[in-house]
């Protein structure tokens, strides 16, 4: 067989393969994390740079928050009050509260203290 065109089908294969692996679709909010609750998500904290985001988040009574870690470092959401508390949130990991109550929550990283936000629920 020919060197030359058993090295171009190889190719061609691997771009085609390159290409179709590409071409997720911008506005599928699962299209780079397997995880439930990606950016671009309604009511995704995203944890990223040692920071919550957005904060404030505002959200209707008996809505499930959760909290997306993008960062290297394990993570909280802890309410400042201790009614409420995700755990620890691994690197990719994604953890939810269900708020039931309306009001001001303020919460922060029990690891990383300087990590504030709020949730308002009406």
């Amino acid at each position: 067989m020919n060197k030359k065109y058993f090295s171009y089908k190889y190719f061609a294969f691997f771009f085609l393969i390159f290409l179709i692996g590409g071409c997720k679709s911008p506005s599928d909010p699962y299209s780079n994390n397997s995880n439930a609750g990606t950016k671009g998500t309604p009511n995704t904290v995203i944890i990223s740079g040692f920071s919550f985001s957005p904060t404030p988040l505002t959200v209707a009574i008996g809505t499930t928050v959760s909290w997306q870690n993008n960062d290297s470092a394990i993570h909280t959401a802890t309410s400042d009050d201790g009614s409420w508390n995700t755990g620890d949130i691994g690197q990719g990991g994604v953890k939810s509260v269900t708020f039931a109550n309306a009001g001001t929550f303020a919460y922060h990283c029990a690891r990383h203290t300087s990590m504030k936000a709020t949730i308002i629920v009406n």
